[in-house]
């Protein structure tokens, strides 16, 4: 009676998914309409020795086994800003709002390998009825794409400063946003890919 019990469980949670993870204190899930803002980062500083502002960021996956027949696994993967482990010092900048924005573009960044991943999890989709090691593969090769494009980001614009190269790192970002936005995480439709 309990294999039946735990069987029927088992399919129920498998057919009525739960959409989303609950978000943890100081977690914001990245959102076009809702930016970051200082009450975002929960580490103040006042430190010579460090960046004014720090951002830390990742994306989470809550593939199952079943999720191989679905059409559509935006929602099973997310990109959270962690705001208990991003600091800022609001007494080193003066104009702090232009740094909030620069994290802004990082968090706009990780969206994109959010989307990337969501593209790679659904077109490999038939391998995860085999294991999880695609899964995990498509995450470790996400989180090295990011960091290396997080890296040069902040190089080109020399951490922010650089006005000019700011505008040309917005339009690319908005291009690549665009051009992925059927794997946004809002987005519950089922996805037909090209093949």
């Amino acid at each position: 009676m309990k294999r039946i019990i735990l069987g029927l469980i088992f399919i129920i949670s498998a057919i009525y998914p739960t959409f989303g993870q609950n978000l943890q204190e100081g977690q914001k899930r990245w959102s076009s309409e809702e930016k970051l803002t200082i009450k975002d980062f929960k580490i103040k500083i006042s430190d010579e020795n460090n960046d004014a502002v720090f951002s830390q960021f990742t994306i989470l996956h809550a593939i199952g086994g079943f999720d191989f027949m679905k059409r559509n696994l935006n929602q099973k993967i997310e990109n959270i800003f962690l705001g208990n482990a991003s600091w800022i010092d609001t007494t080193k900048v003066d104009d702090i709002q232009k740094q909030i924005d620069f994290q802004q573009m990082q968090f706009d960044l990780a969206e994109i390998h959010a989307r990337k991943f969501r593209k790679r999890a659904l077109e490999n989709k038939k391998e995860i009825a085999k294991g999880f090691d695609i899964i995990n593969q498509i995450n470790n090769g996400i989180m090295s794409e990011f960091s290396e494009y997080r890296l040069e980001l902040v190089k080109e614009t020399e951490g922010g400063r650089n006005e000019q190269k700011i505008k040309e790192w917005k339009k690319r970002i908005a291009k690549e946003l665009k051009s992925l936005d059927e794997f946004r995480y809002e987005n519950k439709k089922k996805i037909k890919l090209n093949k």
